[in-house]
C-alpha cells in the first residue's frame, strides 16, 4: 500500500526526496497451515525504479509464530470416578486419570511460518503430564488410559492414584500439567524450548465405614 507524498519535511520521509522515490506500508505475510496475514506493519522507502523492500523477520520470530499457530492446550482432565459424580472417589479405591486426546492436548503438532524467502518449521511433542493430586502426592504419566466399566475396582494400567485420606474441605484440588518439548529449524538456525500448561479440577473423596455385628 502506497502512502501519499506530502513532502520531504514529513517525519515519515526522514529527509528523503519524494521526487526520487515513494513510501509504502508493508505487512509481513505469515504462511503455513493455519496462517494468514499478521506481524508488524512498517513504512519503507522505495527508490524510483527499485523493487519492494522485503521486511527482515528473524527465524526466532517466525518460530514463535509457528508455535502460536499450534494452539497447544493444557490437559482436558478426565477422571474415574468423574469429578461431577455424586460421591466422587472412595478412600482405598483406585482413581483413573487421563486427558482427552486431540492434536492440541497430546500432539504431536507441526506448523510452519514463512516470511519472504525464510520458512521455519516447529514441532511440539508431549513429553509427560504431571498430576498434583491435592493430598501431597504427585503422579507422572503419559496421556493415560481411558476408563472402561469392566475395569471398575482395578488400578489404571498407566496413570492412577489411591487416596488414603479425606479432604478437609470435602474435595481435593487436582492440577494436571502437560510438559511440551518444542524443536524448530529454518533460516539457517534451530533451537529447542519447553512449555508447561496446567488445568484444574476438584474431586470429592469419601470414606466408607463398615460395621460388623456378630450374631448371638
Amino acid at each position: 500500500m502506497e502512502i501519499p507524498q506530502p513532502g520531504s519535511g514529513d517525519p515519515m520521509w526522514a529527509g528523503r526526496d519524494p521526487a526520487k522515490g515513494h513510501l509504502m506500508v508493508q505487512i509481513c505475510g505469515v504462511g503455513g497451515p493455519g496462517g494468514g496475514y499478521g506481524g508488524d506493519a512498517r513504512v519503507v522507502y522505495v527508490a524510483n525504479g527499485g523493487g519492494p523492500v522485503v521486511p527482515q523477520v528473524s527465524p526466532v520470530e517466525l518460530a514463535q509464530r509457528a508455535i502460536e499457530q499450534m494452539g497447544l492446550a493444557a490437559p482436558e482432565i478426565k477422571l474415574a470416578p468423574p469429578a461431577d459424580s455424586p460421591h466422587g472417589a472412595t478412600i482405598g479405591f483406585p482413581v483413573w486419570m487421563w486427558t482427552a486426546r486431540s492434536e492440541a492436548t497430546t500432539g504431536p503438532v507441526t506448523r510452519t511460518a514463512s516470511a519472504g524467502a525464510i520458512s521455519v518449521t516447529a514441532t511440539a511433542k508431549l513429553a509427560r503430564i504431571t498430576w498434583s493430586m491435592g493430598d501431597g502426592s504427585a503422579v507422572t504419566c503419559g496421556p493415560g488410559t481411558p476408563f472402561i466399566e469392566d475395569r471398575a475396582g482395578q488400578p489404571s494400567p498407566t496413570c492412577g492414584h489411591i487416596y488414603l485420606k479425606k479432604a478437609a474441605a470435602g474435595a481435593f484440588g487436582i492440577a494436571a500439567t502437560s510438559h511440551w518439548e518444542i524443536s524448530w529449524s529454518g533460516g539457517g538456525q534451530s533451537d529447542f524450548q519447553t512449555m508447561a500448561l496446567t488445568s484444574n479440577a476438584q474431586l470429592p473423596v469419601r470414606e466408607i465405614r463398615t460395621l460388623n455385628i456378630q450374631g448371638g
